[in-house]
C-alpha cells in the first residue's frame, strides 16, 4: 500500500505522538535498567521490564528465542505473517565494572517503545500491511546474541532491520569493523619459585611473550587493524611458578575476510608464547562480528525523518572503528544504525563519563526522539513497496560483491 505524503505524514505525527504518551514509562524503564546493570547472557531483570512493557501495551511478545533465556520477540497481535517486516533491535546488557556505559539501557528502551506507538497506530489502519519485530537479542557485548538469534531463524520474518545507538554525535549508517575475540589459556606447571624454579614451566612468562610478540606484529597491520587484550588469570602467588594463564585478546578488521588473516597471526603470537616456556595452548574464538553493511539507499530515509524532527544530520559519515553483531544483521537484511549525542561533554562509549550521560535528561531525551526516528522509518518501508524493494536490491548487490 503506498500512502500519499499527506496521509503518511498523519500517521507519522501520531506514531510521534504516541511516543510522547509513554515518556513516562520509557525513562523509568531506562533509569532502572541503568540502576541495575546485568551482564552477559544472564539479564533477566532488563529484559523483563522491555517484555513486561511490550505486552502491557498489547503487544505479543515471545521469549526464550533460539534457545537463549533472555531473547524476546515482540510483535503487533493480528499480523502474524504480513510483510514487510521491520525489525527494530533492542540491546539490554551491560559493560563489566562500568555498568550502562554503551547505552544499551537507551537502546532497549527506545526499540520497544517505538514498537508499542507503531502497534497502536498500525491497529487503527489495518490497510497498511506488515508487521514490526522488536527483537530482543542478548549479550551484545562479546556473545553474539543477534547472531546465534540469526542462526536460529528468528530474523527470518524481517525484511529490513534498523537500530539506535547513542554516541557524541549524530551519524546515520555509519560503517563499522569486524571483530572476534580469542581466549588463549596456557598450561604449564607449578614449582616453588625459589627452591626448584627449574622444575616449573611458567604460563605467565607465555602470556607476557605474547603480549611481545603482539605489540611487534602491530608494526605489520594496517591502521585500519587493531588488536587489543587483557591478562585474566596469570598465577595466584609469586613464589610458586603460574601453572594457568588465560589471556583474552580482541582483533578487529575492515572485513570479515581480512579478520581471518589477522587472527591466525594473533594466534600465531599465542603459539609463539607456548612454544617459547614449553607451554600447551587451548584456543577458543568467540563469534565474529561482521563489518556493517551500509545501504546507500536506506540512509535517506532516516535522514529526512531527523529532519522532520528538526535535528541537523550530517551529509556523509566516517569509518568507525567499534564494532557490533549487528554487522552480521546487515549481512542478512538491509540494516541500517544511527547515533544521536547524549551529552553536551562530547562523551564516548566504554567510559565512565558516558555512562553518566546514558542516565541524563539529555540521554533519556535522545532515546525518545531515537524511537521517533525509528517507528517513521519503519512507516516508510511499510507504505512504499517501491521504496523497500529498491533498498533490497541495492543490499543483495553489495552482499553480493
Amino acid at each position: 500500500m503506498v500512502l500519499d505524503t499527506a496521509e503518511l505524514n498523519k500517521l507519522k505525527d501520531r506514531v510521534c505522538a504516541e511516543i510522547d504518551t509513554l515518556r513516562e514509562e520509557a525513562e523509568f524503564i531506562a533509569t532502572d535498567m541503568h540502576q541495575h546493570p546485568e551482564v552477559g547472557w544472564d539479564t533477566p531483570r532488563s529484559a523483563g521490564l522491555l517484555t513486561d512493557y511490550m505486552e502491557r501495551h498489547g503487544m505479543k511478545v515471545e521469549k526464550g528465542l533460539a534457545g537463549l533465556a533472555c531473547s524476546f520477540r515482540g510483535s503487533i497481535r493480528g499480523r502474524e505473517d504480513q510483510r514487510p517486516g521491520i525489525s527494530l533491535l533492542a540491546e539490554y546488557d551491560a559493560l563489566p565494572g562500568l555498568g550502562h556505559a554503551c547505552s544499551h539501557n537507551l537502546i532497549g528502551t527506545a526499540a520497544a517503545t517505538a514498537g508499542i506507538a507503531l502497534s497502536r497506530v498500525l491497529s487503527e489502519h489495518p490497510a497498511v500491511p506488515g508487521n514490526v519485530y522488536v527483537m530482543g537479542t542478548p549479550f551484545e557485548e562479546g556473545g553474539g546474541g543477534k547472531i546465534i538469534m540469526l542462526e536460529h531463524g528468528v530474523f527470518d520474518v524481517a525484511d529490513a532491520s534498523i537500530m539506535f545507538h547513542g554516541s557524541n554525535r549524530i551519524q546515520v549508517g555509519s560503517p563499522n569493523i569486524a571483530a572476534v575475540s580469542m581466549t588463549y589459556t596456557f598450561h604449564g606447571r607449578s614449582a616453588h619459585s625459589g627452591a626448584s624454579p627449574h622444575e616449573g614451566i611458567n604460563a605467565a612468562d607465555a602470556a607476557m611473550i605474547t603480549f611481545t610478540a603482539v605489540n611487534a606484529l602491530r608494526q605489520h597491520l594496517t591502521s585500519d587493524v587493531r588488536v587489543h587484550g587483557i591478562i585474566n588469570e596469570a598465577g595466584v602467588a609469586a613464589n610458586i611458578v603460574p601453572e594457568r594463564a588465560v589471556v583474552t585478546m580482541m582483533a578487529r578488521a575492515r572485513t570479515k575476510s581480512v579478520l581471518e588473516e589477522v587472527v591466525e597471526k594473533v594466534n600465531n603470537c599465542a603459539r609463539a608464547g607456548a612454544l617459547a616456556t614449553g607451554c600447551q595452548l587451548e584456543i577458543e574464538q568467540g563469534p565474529v562480528f561482521a563489518e556493517r553493511v551500509v545501504v546507500p539507499s536506506y540512509r535517506p530515509v532516516a535522514l529526512e525523518n531527523m529532519r522532520r524532527l528538526k535535528l541537523d544530520p550530517p551529509t556523509d559519515d566516517p569509518q568507525t572503528f567499534a564494532s557490533a553483531d549487528s554487522g552480521n544483521v546487515s549481512y542478512a537484511m538491509p540494516h541500517l544504525t544511527f547515533t544521536l549525542p547524549l551529552d553536551d561533554r562530547g562523551s564516548v562509549p566504554h567510559t565512565p563519563e558516558f555512562a553518566e550521560a546514558c542516565n541524563s535528561r539529555q540521554g533519556r531525551e535522545a532515546m525518545l526522539t531515537a524511537a521517533k526516528i525509528m517507528a517513521m522509518t519503519a512507516l516508510d518501508l511499510m507504505t512504499d513497496p517501491e521504496l523497500l524493494q529498491t533498498i533490497k536490491a541495492d543490499h543483495r548487490q553489495l552482499v553480493g560483491r
